[in-house]
């Protein structure tokens, strides 16, 4: 997979897009009413007006890319051209500019109709930049910030809402995110929520089969749906989880024990057994 090309100036100017951020689970389109407040991927953005963006998950990065009006995260204020970049695990927002020509070439027919005529002026904006030398291409895809090869495969489990909110929730802290997992996936099963509760099993034992992303992640749903099945877990799972002294990685919730794994900067639950 090759990164798509993006553009530099005054402040960095990325990419977005590529066949790593067509996944619809990694990529929304959102249309924002003046004064709405969305939170995705652990992004909670602010539209002072009416506003259009994509927001883009990579297995590093959160970014939201505004496509008309404008929109605000954490103070900062981004408009029409511009995106917002935030590291998973915690760290500053930044604004960039992006590269609305690479960008709408990746958008789905659906978006496109909708993103096409604002991204035709950013992009006419940015071409008279670029013949005036104020914008140059720099190899960078905010779509895929690790090598080409990994980013599917890492997107493959660490490309979902539930884990990224996690991760920017804990802000690259181990004991506070194992925590905050293990609180998510017993109260995933305590409220029947396979869904959830797939997102957090150790992706591992599924990827070992070598079938293909959709197919395993199936297969990991099934399991989950089994675990909720399961009344009794279920039951014990209602009970607020409690670190193992010693055990960072462990914690009990009514005669249960969940053990967490860590996999790339993120932790998910490898067994529960009873005790």
């Amino acid at each position: 997979m090759k990164a798509a090309a993006c553009i530099a100036g005054a402040g960095l100017l990325l990419a977005i897009g590529g066949p790593a951020a067509a996944q619809e689970a990694t990529r929304q389109f959102r249309s924002l009413a003046a004064g709405e407040t969305v939170d995705l991927f652990g992004a909670r953005v602010a539209a002072p007006e009416a506003a259009k963006a994509v927001f883009s998950l990579s297995s590093e990065l959160v970014a939201v890319a505004v496509i008309e009006g404008s929109v605000t995260e954490d103070g900062l204020p981004a408009r029409a051209g511009e995106v917002l970049v935030a590291p998973v695990d915690g760290g500053k927002v930044r604004r960039f500019r992006f590269d609305a020509r690479r960008l709408a070439a990746t958008l789905p027919p659906e978006w496109a109709r909708e993103a096409e005529a604002p991204l035709r002026q950013i992009a006419e904006r940015q071409q008279r930049l670029r013949f005036w030398g104020m914008l140059e291409p720099v190899n960078l895809n905010v779509s895929a910030p690790v090598r080409p090869d990994l980013e599917p495969v890492r997107q493959s489990y660490l490309g979902s809402d539930v884990v990224a909110r996690l991760r920017r929730e804990a802000g690259g802290d181990p004991a506070k995110l194992a925590g905050l997992t293990a609180r998510r996936f017993a109260a995933a099963l305590a409220a029947g929520d396979a869904a959830t509760a797939a997102e957090l099993l150790d992706p591992k034992p599924f990827t070992d089969t070598g079938a293909d992303a959709n197919a395993w992640r199936d297969a990991r749903l099934a399991f989950a749906g089994r675990l909720v099945a399961d009344r009794a877990l279920a039951g014990a799972m209602a009970s607020e989880p409690a670190a193992v002294a010693g055990d960072q990685t462990a914690f009990d919730a009514g005669g249960y024990r969940i053990h967490l794994m860590p996999r790339d900067r993120a932790l998910f639950v490898t067994t529960v057994e009873k005790l």
